[in-house]
């Protein structure tokens, strides 16, 4: 017997759900890539698409040194990050409160097989007259890209850099000063980052090119999303129409954690919690999918982003032009975009005249012009910016990107639009 949650695994690697997309030879490019000696290696693919996936079933999780490109604040702090993950070294500091002073107290070892690193980490202990209270910061040492390719330059290490694209500008010049030496220095580097920052690799740093090899995800096609979900419910004795696996698919906006997390909501409620004794198969109507999928939306709440998106950038003195909208609805222009970008087809990049033919669609009578229209993704763009750092939406003047699948999702699937109109 095969549970459910370990068939469909939308926070996890999957195994049997696992879909190799090998007619696009995906992993065989990783593969190729990675062989090749002091080439950085950029993967490009839209979010939840299953770019850390691919990295991690590729790459022995003890060989893999996972760093987040939102916790990159400073240019040192990378390979700090790769130092943490090695385990040292650091020193310690006081920082308040007391007169003791701190000596080294030898060596306690980091990760095993790095001498360096296991015989740089240091404990400490206090030694003298103690006035008061007192607190020690553990401080990691300053640690150059030469330090950290005397260790692992030429190595099976790995280091994967996530979400490159979450790093500020200003920052990622530097790192990808930083990149190229490593890569010269035998050090293997993996970036990832979505579709339309997939150069910001080779853009951080020109001497990169020709250093670079680029793979790139794209979307998942609607047969690689229906693979999924024919896996796992086979594993679980269900046969499921194609019909409802397609309406499924095609809600997944490309993205496989995004086609777990439905499958997963499906088998709970159908009360399908484990593999059964008999095979069944199941048909649902239209409005048992809507369910389905209304369910699924609490498991991505981005009910605060929708609200502070609908309510849009807070005006003095000045009262904003109502619109009557196809959904019987009325509000403003930001109601009135959000509106658009929920309607079909479901889509997850609109230049600036689909907008504007979209906004036109739902609305009744009058629409916003399309200035309007422009200003106001301006305005979301940073909004969204307020609400979280990760990025969700990006406006570039003439073509928006929706970066978070799961938003989009979101605000097709949740009834907290519709709250919001009320």
């Amino acid at each position: 017997m095969v549970k459910a949650v370990e068939v469909f695994t939308p926070t996890d690697v999957p195994t049997i759900t696992y879909v190799d997309r090998g007619a696009r030879n995906i992993e065989d490019a990783f593969r190729q890539a990675l062989s090749i000696p002091k080439m950085v290696v950029s993967i490009s693919g839209p979010s939840k698409s299953g770019k850390t996936v691919l990295v991690t079933k590729l790459v022995s999780s003890e060989n893999l040194i996972h760093i987040y490109g939102a916790s990159i604040k400073q240019p040192e702090d990378l390979w700090q990050s790769v130092i943490a993950w090695m385990g040292g070294p650091i020193k310690r500091s006081q920082t308040s409160g007391t007169k003791a002073s701190i000596e080294a107290a030898g060596s306690v070892g980091g990760k095993a097989g790095i001498p360096l690193l296991a015989e740089a980490k240091v404990d400490a202990k206090f030694s003298g007259a103690r006035e008061g209270s007192y607190s020690v910061t553990e401080v990691f040492a300053d640690v150059s890209v030469e330090d950290v390719a005397a260790e692992i330059g030429g190595s099976d290490y790995v280091v994967f850099l996530d979400d490159f694209h979450y790093i500020r500008k200003d920052v990622r010049d530097e790192i990808g000063k930083q990149i190229k030496a490593a890569a010269e220095r035998g050090i293997r580097i993996v970036t990832a980052s979505v579709p339309h920052r997939a150069d910001d690799v080779v853009r951080s740093n020109t001497e990169l090119r020709g250093r670079v090899t680029a793979v790139d995800m794209t979307y998942w096609s609607l047969e690689e999303l229906e693979r999924i979900a024919q896996l796992g419910f086979r594993e679980l004795n269900v046969d499921l129409s194609p019909a409802v696996i397609r309406a499924i698919a095609v809600e997944a906006f490309g993205s496989p954690q995004l086609m777990q997390a439905i499958c997963l909501q499906f088998c709970f409620a159908r009360r399908v919690t484990e593999t059964l004794d008999d095979h069944i198969r199941i048909d649902i109507d239209e409005v048992a999918i809507r369910q389905i999928l209304e369910s699924t939306s609490v498991m991505t709440d981005f009910s605060r982003m929708v609200s502070t998106l609908h309510a849009g950038p807070k005006l003095r003195g000045t009262e904003r032009k109502p619109f009557k909208f196809s959904d019987g609805t009325s509000g403003d222009v930001y109601r009135c975009v959000l509106l658009a970008l929920r309607g079909n087809p479901a889509a997850l990049s609109f230049r600036y005249d689909e907008m504007v033919k979209r906004v036109q669609s739902i609305c009744i009578g009058e629409s916003p012009v399309g200035s309007s229209v422009s200003e106001s993704l301006a305005q979301m763009g940073k909004l969204a910016r307020t609400v979280q750092e990760a990025p969700v939406i990006e406006w570039d003047e003439d073509v928006l990107d929706i970066v978070e699948p799961y938003f989009l999702f979101y605000l097709r699937c949740s009834p907290h639009l519709n709250r919001l109109a009320q």
